[in-house]
């Protein structure tokens, strides 16, 4: 009876060691990137561009001046322009809806 017990008790743990060679040999598939809000930092002058929002409780983004300084005007999600100039300021990219208005290229795509 001991000899049997002791059989099987030193086969368990050979099954134990086997299942845990196989699992550290086991190569984990390559998971893809993780998906973000798709912006174009390529943007160019003349090209239709469409508001995006991150945040979709609050569906408006905050409007620029020339230097990169917020006004108190917002532009609500899904409105469609066309980028009259873009420029860099202060290390944040800026595109120009109309005379006045500027929009981060973070918050707009190419239509």
């Amino acid at each position: 009876m001991k000899v049997i017990s002791s059989l099987v008790i030193g086969l368990s743990f050979v099954g134990v060691g086997s299942g845990v060679a196989q699992a550290t040999s086991f190569t984990a598939p390559k998971l893809g990137t993780a998906e973000v809000v798709p912006t174009n930092p390529s943007i160019k002058k003349g090209d239709k561009i469409f508001l995006v929002v991150k945040d979709t409780k609050n569906q408006k983004v905050a409007v620029y001046n020339q230097n990169a300084k917020k006004t108190g005007a917002k532009v609500t999600m899904g409105s469609t322009y066309t980028a009259k100039a873009v420029k860099k300021v202060d290390s944040k990219k800026i595109v120009k809806i109309n005379k006045s208005q500027w929009l981060n290229s973070k918050d707009v795509v190419k239509n």
